[in-house]
């Protein structure tokens, strides 16, 4: 074989290993595509209004990614991709099953920045706390704001006003554990708990309330005011503290968890009362008087503000859009 040959030969095979590499490619590029179009289509049903405010919802979640606590964060970063939210808002238990040590709890990474990774979930998430998470260290989860870019939580509880055009959003992230008089008598088990007054939270709302001209007042919280869940059959401690200042106050929305569900339940007044728990491990749950929707699926809450209306929609971890609904004013 002379120089020439062997350069014809190499020349062949070089090329033939470009052309199969162009078509290792091509197929890659095609099956991302495939599969990009075939997911966005589970949520072609997803209403998009133009120039909104959007937030998400999403309560009792961080399991590690288990209970397809990974599968929903994924269809919230597709989700994300049509209709891009300002913040995502959690309603407690943030961290299973005894909430986190400290700031470098490796719960941080395998619950929260590793599960919630996709690049449209890059926003700020503003927290409350839940019961489990007064299992653990609950400072801990306020001083990982100093930590991280997109954990905002400035305290225990806390608020601002964001324009809607003309009109204001007032957003009050309370924490209902507090309200929880049954949880003071086991200081072993929410010992962050000890010596706190619930009162003053309490004329802290009432104040934040009285003082704001917002034309839309929302509040997040933990523990339920309503349910048809599988916590039905008690009282809830947290309603005849909370339930008094929403009705004061015409609170649009008050969102919650601690149900392992998804619920929306309208009883008579102003207040619409969505539980919004189903970030993870589920529980059996069902209508009661004023229930519009309740369903035991692992989903969260996409909501869309205007000036005039608020839209609400439950997207599941298929990417279904469950349940949706329009509250004007």
């Amino acid at each position: 074989m002379n120089c020439n040959t062997s350069i014809k030969l190499y020349g062949k095979v070089v090329l033939k290993i470009k052309h199969f590499a162009f078509l290792l490619f091509s197929l890659s590029v095609f099956t991302s595509l495939s599969f990009t179009s075939t997911f966005a289509q589970k949520i072609d049903s997803l209403t998009v209004i133009n120039k909104s405010y959007n937030f998400y919802v999403i309560g009792d979640w961080g399991r590690n990614g288990s209970f397809n606590q990974r599968e929903l964060a994924d269809v919230m970063n597709t989700t994300a991709g049509i209709i891009w939210p300002r913040f995502i808002a959690t309603t407690g238990d943030n961290f299973y099953e005894n909430g986190v040590a400290s700031i470098d709890d490796p719960l941080w990474m395998s619950s929260f920045e590793n599960v919630y990774s996709g690049g449209n979930l890059l926003m700020e998430w503003h927290p409350t706390l839940g019961n489990h998470d007064y299992k653990g260290n609950t400072k801990a989860q306020i001083k990982y704001s100093h930590k991280s870019r997109r954990w905002k939580m400035p305290d225990y509880y806390y608020s601002y006003t964001e324009m809607l055009d003309k009109e204001k959003i007032l957003f009050v992230f309370i924490d209902s554990n507090q309200f929880e008089d049954s949880y003071y008598k086991h200081p072993d088990r929410y010992p962050d708990l000890i010596g706190v007054d619930p009162q003053i939270q309490l004329k802290w709302i009432d104040s934040v309330l009285t003082n704001s001209d917002a034309k839309w007042k929302i509040l997040f919280g933990h523990q339920h005011v309503y349910t048809g869940g599988s916590r039905a059959e008690g009282d809830s401690e947290t309603a005849k503290y909370l339930e008094p200042l929403l009705k004061k106050h015409s609170v649009d929305i008050y969102f919650c968890g601690h149900e392992h569900d998804l619920q929306h339940i309208k009883p008579e007044g102003e207040t619409h009362y969505f539980v919004s728990g189903a970030g993870s491990q589920l529980r059996p749950t069902g209508y009661m008087e004023y229930s519009l929707f309740a369903k035991s699926v692992q989903g969260f809450c996409a909501v869309s503000a205007l000036s005039d209306k608020l839209l609400v929609q439950m997207i599941d971890y298929t990417g279904k859009v469950i349940y949706k609904y329009t509250i004007e004013k």
